[in-house]
């Protein structure tokens, strides 16, 4: 037993001494090479490092107008979301063809109807709880439409270049020449005025915009180093483009997704204003466009509807510029 301790005590005190040995070669190295680092500290530093990285991102996302836009969206959202719990007036008696023969149009606020009525008597706060639930159903549908296409055709322009993206380019200056605005008032009255329909025209003429900004981005990557290696050894087009390419180069389409969202709630509510929406279907802007010329009568149809545009439109806008200053190195550098 007393042999057995003393080996193992020796083994100990030459593993210290080995451990002094190199703690000693390290201290030279560190301070007779300059570029020298220590391997195991480096490790450590690195995994230091990422945590950092990650709190600091995190840390750009809580902007003081940024978290006010969150909430704007989350109490559109919840009033989108539990309309049904939220008010006693279905969706069928505040939109047309119903006219309830119980209320009087542009009455002010009162127990019955705590905001007061809008044209044929409809109940503005219904109105408000189930247009939520539209602006936020509707909001996305025009951004997918843009994006997805804009990203296919944007890509592949970018890519194959010559003859492809010239013939692409070419469509997307031709688009350009008319004002979209003007063309969603001239296609709309031809093609027709439901909802889904100005949903997918708004749709389609964003596409021209996101094919010339997703080309700038695959222009960019496509010279990259691990692009031109995926293309020597061999990998298809389709793979190096929307596996390798796309990938790299999507983030600010996903920045630009709520100013989209905030772009097509604006423009539903300003086709509406002029008449050209959906009436069958409860949009603010539809509120607005029934209250215009009726300045003392109709001002409670007109003002809260504004109010509640203004905060969903405004909070999209603000997680926008929320998550572009939190992700583009160039507001960070």
């Amino acid at each position: 037993m007393i042999e057995q301790d003393i080996t193992i005590d020796e083994i100990d005190y030459k593993d210290l001494s080995v451990g002094g040995k190199k703690r000693w070669v390290n201290l030279l190295k560190f301070y007779l090479l300059p570029t020298w680092r220590n391997p195991e500290f480096t490790a450590y530093e690195n995994e230091v490092e990422k945590i950092k990285s990650k709190r600091r991102v995190f840390r750009r996302f809580l902007k003081p107008l940024t978290i006010i836009g969150f909430f704007m969206i989350l109490f559109i959202v919840i009033l989108a979301v539990y309309s049904p719990w939220l008010t006693e007036v279905p969706l069928q008696e505040v939109t047309l063809p119903f006219i309830p023969g119980d209320s009087l149009p542009f009455e002010d606020p009162s127990p019955e109807h705590l905001l007061g009525t809008t044209l044929y008597g409809y109940d503005i706060y219904a109105r408000i709880i189930w247009g939520a639930r539209s602006a936020m159903g509707f909001a996305f549908v025009p951004v997918i439409i843009s994006m997805g296409g804009g990203v296919v055709l944007g890509t592949i322009s970018a890519y194959f270049g010559g003859a492809v993206d010239y013939a692409i380019m070419r469509f997307v200056d031709f688009i350009y020449i008319f004002p979209i605005g003007i063309l969603t008032f001239i296609l709309i009255p031809m093609i027709g005025r439901d909802m889904m329909t100005q949903l997918v025209i708004f749709g389609i003429l964003g596409i021209p915009g996101g094919i010339r900004f997703m080309r700038t981005m695959v222009l960019l990557v496509k010279e990259m180093v691990f692009v031109r290696a995926a293309k020597t050894g061999g990998a298809l087009k389709l793979k190096v483009m929307f596996k390798h390419i796309v990938p790299n180069a999507i983030s600010p389409i996903i920045i630009s997704f709520f100013w989209g969202a905030a772009g097509t709630i604006l423009g539903l509510a300003g086709l509406g204003f002029i008449g050209l929406g959906d009436q069958t279907v409860a949009t603010w802007g539809t509120d607005i466009n029934w209250a215009v010329g009726r300045l003392y009568t109709g001002r409670w149809a007109q003002i809260i509807p504004g109010i509640f545009l203004g905060i969903t439109s405004a909070g999209f806008m603000l997680v926008g510029d929320g998550l572009r200053d939190a992700l583009d190195p160039r507001f960070h550098k």
